[in-house]
């Protein structure tokens, strides 16, 4: 299946942290690993890719309060130009990557499935492309509040013939309510 390394995920998360505390005070990649619970050693790799890409999408400040922000407004990055730095063009065969192929497939001319690749391709591209960093800030930060309230499905129980459904309330009390 098609999946994004490590070095995307953990750089996505360290844009979202960014987007999160953007036009405040510089973070410190300590802060951000505490925050996310990432490896320091790894972020230090990956903030180095997104200061030198072009254009940065990060910057950093030296000094006693020193870290790193966003080069500018999240609403102004797209997920796809994040990813990008990250990942490389989106590939997900060989016959369908973004810009001039690195590879050459044997079978390019009878390929009877590239299509298929290729509409795969052009539908994660579009996804990211349309996606902001203040976007995905926004809804991460609102699918965390929203994790609190989770219900595990082992706290359900609905009897055998039964017309009511027993929930966990935030108080600890069951709540029965009908079907």
């Amino acid at each position: 299946m098609l999946r994004v390394s490590t070095k995307g995920e953990y750089g996505v998360r360290i844009m979202v942290d960014l987007a999160r505390h953007y036009g405040s005070r510089p973070r410190s990649l300590t802060d951000i690993s505490q925050t996310e619970t990432l490896p320091l050693a790894y972020l230090e790799q990956l903030v180095k890719l997104l200061r030198e890409a072009n254009p940065p999408l990060v910057m950093s400040t030296r000094g006693a309060h020193g870290g790193y922000k966003l080069s500018r407004d999240p609403a102004e990055i797209t997920m796809g130009e994040v990813v990008r730095v990250l990942e490389g063009p989106i590939a997900p065969m060989i016959c369908a990557t973004e810009g001039e192929m690195t590879q050459v497939c044997n079978f390019l001319d009878a390929c009877k499935t590239r299509y298929l690749w290729t509409k795969v391709r052009d539908a994660v591209a579009q996804t990211l492309d349309s996606m902001t960093l203040a976007e995905l800030a926004t809804v991460s930060q609102q699918e965390s509040s929203a994790a609190a309230q989770f219900i595990a499905l082992s706290d359900i129980h609905v009897g055998a013939g039964s017309q009511e459904l027993c929930l966990p309330a935030k108080d600890g009390e069951t709540k029965v309510r009908p079907l």
